[in-house]
């Protein structure tokens, strides 16, 4: 199982990436139109690398591009939730329907073994276990329907680009998956609207050279690293495996909360109860026992 380490790797970063937006809570971002014009500007950068790469065929430019313009939309709608529920409820709501939706597909398609079925959803009760207090507050269907959206769009992305990696080499795919967001981040800039929205001056505007936008940039680098090792991870093995491994996600948290609690209790400090702890150790127990059934089985 080749994949396994590059797939904890991107849920470390990942768990990086979701510390820096608690700390922003978003907001500071208040608009997600901002957030899609810097992903698509420092995507750009990677364009620098085309000439290195081998020659695409039409087909695989379409679906690696298709796949980078459904992932965007997911992450807009990721954000439009953010903006009206609890960052703590959103991304492990979004996290569990994801491999909820691939694993749907893959058992459609036939394409994971039975094993594999157990091991995943051994693994979403598994992630489900260590974040189901973290669903609280209210919730509205605005919030749920952002929600659902989001995670079925980052799954189809997920599946798109599964299909591009299949006819072509990572590299290859990976750069020109990108060449999309160009457009993308330039027609933000020529549309007065829009250009306004991101490059407004205002005090409660976003900067990336204030201290939420330094942030800003360090949360994005992890989740920039995350997501490639995502991609890559994905290009080995069926997208219902990697994203139900969402669960390693909550164990970095889990432990990086114990250590963050004392020095910022206002922001990761938790109330354990013992039905809060059990249900801790039952979902690490979960992820442990689908790492195992991964690892042996086949």
């Amino acid at each position: 199982m080749i994949y396994l380490p590059f797939v904890l790797l991107a849920y470390f970063f990942n768990g990086v990436a979701v510390l820096v937006d608690k700390f922003l809570l978003t907001s500071k971002v208040t608009n997600p139109l901002i957030v899609i014009f810097y992903i698509s500007f420092f995507s750009m950068f990677i364009l620098l690398l085309i000439p290195f790469t081998s020659s695409i065929t039409v087909s695989v430019f379409i679906l690696a591009s298709l796949s980078t313009i459904v992932w965007t939309l997911g992450a807009t709608f990721l954000y439009k939730a953010l903006q009206i529920g609890l960052v703590t409820r959103v991304i492990p709501v979004i996290g569990t329907i994801i491999p909820i939706t691939l694993l749907i597909s893959a058992v459609y398609t036939k394409s994971i073994t039975n094993p594999e079925i157990l091991a995943v959803i051994v693994l979403i009760f598994g992630l489900i276990f260590l974040t189901i207090f973290e669903w609280r507050g209210k919730i509205t269907p605005k919030e749920i329907f952002y929600e659902v959206l989001s995670a079925v769009l980052f799954a189809i992305s997920y599946l798109i680009l599964r299909e591009a990696y299949l006819r072509q080499d990572f590299f290859t795919v990976l750069v020109w998956s990108r060449v999309i967001l160009a457009p993308i981040g330039i027609l933000i800039v020529l549309i007065p609207a829009s250009r306004r929205i991101v490059f407004s001056k205002s005090d409660n505007s976003f900067s990336l050279f204030s201290k939420p936008g330094i942030i800003f940039l360090a949360g994005q680098s992890a989740g920039g690293i995350s997501e490639l090792l995502i991609t890559f991870s994905v290009s080995l093995a069926t997208p219902a495996l990697v994203n139900s491994l969402q669960g390693s996600q909550y164990l970095f948290l889990f432990v990086a909360s114990l250590f963050l609690g004392k020095k910022f209790p206002e922001i990761f400090k938790e109330q354990h109860t013992h039905l809060k702890t059990t249900l801790k150790v039952i979902g690490i127990l979960c992820i442990a026992f689908g790492l195992y059934i991964l690892a042996f089985y086949k």
